[in-house]
């Protein structure tokens, strides 16, 4: 049996002791009350029957010294005791209503001898007033009065006897039960003093125990939580060398589309002029075939600088990030008819390749996310500066981003742009706004996306313009890779 189980048992039998010693002290308690009542209800009917004893030997003594004196004073006892002596029985009655059959029977006989005996001295008087004292004093020397009152004072010793012993029996027990009560009640306490310093032993002894677990629990929690965090800096490192293989990837890309494509459709474009020269014709169809080939070999320009400014953007290799930035927004929000303003510092200190490609992959998944979900007639894009950090926030007027994907963040631009932060040691953060609209700021510490060698370079001015697309312009962003919310 284990020591829980052991303790259990111990506890299960001391309560089961303070029950039956509880339990024995309510029956106690009872035989208590009841011996009370019972020597209570004896004073009671010692107390009625001492009162009929006393009416009767009220009414004798007053109705002798009436007929013998003569003098009506004395009467009045009398008859205060004939006008007592109907509640006095009644209460006698009342009092052995509960008695055994023979204190019924004896109480009955008493009340039958009391009434005869008031009716015998009621007719003594009525003969004193009708014959006169003679005839009235000559019933009284009978000795029918004489044995009515022997047998009243007999029947009622015989039941003050009786009651007197019930109640001396009733307090024996009352005695003995007090005892017992005061017994019981003592081990009942006793007891719930043991059993309250076993629970507070075995309380202490589980809060240790509770207190023990709740250390281990902790330094598992520890190492689960330096687990994790150290699987997710692994991540977090691994997220960092796929954006950057992807960039260079990218770069790459649009390198070889420049160099390679780019020089084929140059090469194409000459050979095309060259043959157009020397054929020469004046045919209208034959110049038109050459024109739409001449428009085809164009757009396959245009459709090249797009994809390489969408892989790797020429202008923040070769004029910077603020030139990359003013022409990301007003691609953008022009093609998608959308009014756009822009807040950049008068002065940007250079910033290091990593740090300039991911405000601009911030700000292009931005924009994106505006065009695709965003439903906005405007949206600002602003960069500023501060002693430690460089904020980069993009707002919007639109519908919002609703709560579930605000809590879930699950979306890959919007969480793209969160790893972009992270890699850089910044904040994250995307903001509902209470009239509908989006922010989404991200904010770099200065030491981390500073360029070594150039603290000191800056870069064109910038300030603030608005523009407003024309109407006449394309709904939809040109950019291949933009993120999603």
């Amino acid at each position: 049996m284990s020591s829980l189980a052991r303790q259990m048992l111990v506890v299960a039998l001391l309560l089961a002791t303070v029950l039956v010693l509880f339990i024995a002290a309510q029956v106690g308690q009872r035989r208590l009350e009841e011996a009370s009542a019972r020597i209570e209800l004896g004073a009671q009917r010692r107390q009625a029957l001492a009162a009929v004893l006393q009416l009767v030997r009220q009414a004798e003594s007053s109705q002798r010294g009436y007929i013998l004196l003569g003098n009506p004073d004395y009467l009045a006892p009398f008859r205060d005791a004939a006008g007592d002596i109907t509640p006095a029985l009644q209460r006698l009655d009342a009092a052995f209503a509960a008695a055994s059959a023979p204190a019924r029977t004896d109480a009955a006989t008493l009340r039958q001898l009391c009434d005869a005996k008031f009716s015998e001295m009621l007719q003594t008087i009525e003969l004193f007033a009708d014959r006169g004292r003679a005839a009235a004093v000559q019933v009284i020397r009978t000795d029918q009065g004489a044995a009515a009152m022997t047998q009243i004072d007999d029947l009622a010793a015989r039941i003050g006897e009786l009651e007197n012993g019930e109640a001396l029996a009733a307090s024996r027990r009352w005695q003995v039960n007090r005892w017992l009560s005061f017994a019981t009640t003592s081990s009942a306490l006793l007891a719930s003093a043991g059993l309250l310093l076993l629970l507070s032993r075995l309380t202490l002894r589980q809060l240790r125990s509770k207190e023990l677990e709740t250390e281990q629990l902790t330094v598992r929690q520890g190492e689960l939580e330096r687990l994790v965090e150290q699987r997710t800096e692994e991540l977090s490192e691994l997220s960092s060398h796929l954006q950057s293989v992807a960039e260079q990837e990218k770069s790459a890309l649009s390198r070889e589309l420049h160099d390679e494509l780019g020089g084929l459709l140059v090469a194409a474009r000459m050979d095309l002029s060259w043959l157009e020269e020397r054929i020469g014709s004046d045919d209208a169809e034959v110049r038109g075939y050459f024109r739409r080939v001449q428009d085809a070999l164009q757009a396959g320009f245009d459709i090249k600088r797009r994809v390489i400014e969408s892989l790797r953007p020429t202008l923040l290799d070769n004029l910077g990030l603020l030139a990359a930035l003013r022409w990301q927004v007003s691609e953008s929000c022009e093609r998608a008819g959308l009014k756009y303003l822009e807040r950049y510092p008068e002065e940007l200190p250079a910033l290091n390749s990593q740090a300039a490609i991911a405000v601009f992959r911030i700000v292009q998944e931005g924009l994106a996310n505006v065009l695709k979900h965003a439903r906005a007639r405007s949206v600002t894009v602003s960069l500023e500066l501060s002693a430690a950090w460089l904020a980069v926030r993009v707002d919007d007027d639109g519908i919002g981003i609703p709560l579930e994907r605000l809590r879930a963040l699950r979306a890959h631009g919007l969480a793209a742009m969160r790893q972009r932060a992270r890699a850089l040691g910044g904040q994250w953060t995307v903001l509902r706004a209470p009239a509908g609209g989006t922010r989404i700021e991200v904010r770099l510490p200065l030491e981390r996306v500073l360029a070594a060698a150039a603290a000191t370079h800056a870069a064109p001015a910038g300030g603030a313009r608005v523009q407003e697309a024309p109407p006449a312009a394309a709904a939809a962003s040109p950019l291949s890779n933009s993120g999603r919310r």
